[in-house]
């Protein structure tokens, strides 16, 4: 296919106005804009994603009301497939892969993104999935799906950027943690394990529905002058350069996009022992693991990385040398498209 010309693409994606699996799709629609591949997008509106993506996509549109019960939404999608006469529909999660039509209008092939063990009921439309973790395949093979019509791809973070936050607390003993405010995200054990590590300080970075939570342990805690929350902002490079260690304390975590963050930024890892980050991580060989909501098993670790330099730089170094080799935008872009030429007709 020269210069992928054969490739005609729609993605499709009705998300949360945050979320890693949406942020990825941010990232993803980009880079394939980038490869010179005739692409449209269609989203829910969400006003910052929109305007954000329509300085780097050409052909985008959105749906406000985005979901399985609004005709006007199964109308719209169905004119986009018949006008634009995509090969490949690349739907993400499952409200996006519920609306589209039950019929085929030409030659295109429909294949469901899933970044987390939904129910697959919702993928009957679908003819291939690609999942971002082999335990999810895994999962959707055993679910009854055919293992050749399963591919996982993982996702691909950013670069460092080299932008730095100005902060008052000194890099050297400053921890970060990064995502949605939810419980899932284990956040409030984090805030809790700041009483027994004294000498450290805390960034907090993203938006949800625990901030006033999160408010309240800090107080709770006295800990107001060693914790800051920061709103979430695309360029995590300047807070990721102005800490020592992160700390991904998630209850549940399929994939763990803020790990990889972590080691294209060269910041070693300590993450739960749940989920993506316990398969992501190799204990002393490219981060730390600790129990899921065990405040003293995470305050060892920390202890552990930040006492022992030569740990220290080992994970780092094997850590980044991992990105390289398998989460950079070159890597997994080059994984989709290979596997779109493959199955498009």
């Amino acid at each position: 296919m020269e210069k992928n010309s054969k490739l005609k693409i729609l993605n499709i994606m009705s998300g949360a106005k945050n979320g890693g699996a949406e942020k990825f799709f941010e990232r993803l629609v980009c880079a394939i804009e980038k490869e010179k591949i005739e692409q449209k997008v269609i989203i829910r509106y969400h006003k910052q994603r929109y305007e954000s993506l329509t300085k780097k996509i050409k052909n985008i549109n959105y749906i406000k009301i985005f979901n399985n019960f609004n005709p006007l939404c199964h109308f719209y999608i169905e004119k986009n497939i018949k006008e634009f006469s995509p090969n490949i529909i690349l739907t993400w999660m499952n409200r996006a892969s519920r609306v589209l039509p039950n019929e085929k209008f030409g030659r295109e092939i429909v294949v469901g993104r899933l970044g987390g063990y939904y129910k697959l009921k919702n993928y009957i439309k679908c003819d291939y999935l690609i999942t971002n973790t082999q335990d999810i395949k895994n999962y959707v093979i055993e679910s009854g799906w055919d293992s050749s019509k399963v591919t996982c791809i993982p996702n691909f973070v950013n670069p460092n950027n080299k932008t730095l936050k100005q902060s008052r607390y000194e890099k050297q003993n400053t921890l970060i943690a990064m995502g949605r405010f939810h419980k899932n995200k284990g956040f409030d054990i984090l805030i809790k394990s700041l009483s027994f590590l004294s000498n450290y300080k805390l960034m907090l970075v993203g938006r949800g529905i625990l901030k006033e939570y999160y408010i309240e342990l800090i107080k709770k805690y006295k800990l107001e002058d060693r914790v800051k929350i920061f709103d979430w902002t695309n360029d995590i490079s300047l807070y990721l350069n102005s800490a020592s260690v992160l700390v991904c304390p998630s209850r549940h975590e399929p994939f763990g996009n803020i790990i990889v963050d972590g080691w294209a930024h060269k910041i070693p890892v300590v993450a739960s022992n749940v989920g993506g980050p316990k398969k992501l991580i190799k204990e002393k060989i490219n981060g730390l693991k600790f129990e899921k909501d065990n405040v003293f098993d995470l305050v060892d670790k920390v202890h552990e990385i930040q006492n022992n330099q030569k740990l220290k730089k080992k994970i780092i170094k094997n850590a980044f040398d991992e990105y390289n080799n398998k989460f950079t935008e070159e890597m997994v872009v080059k994984q989709y498209i290979s596997f779109f030429k493959r199955i498009a007709k």
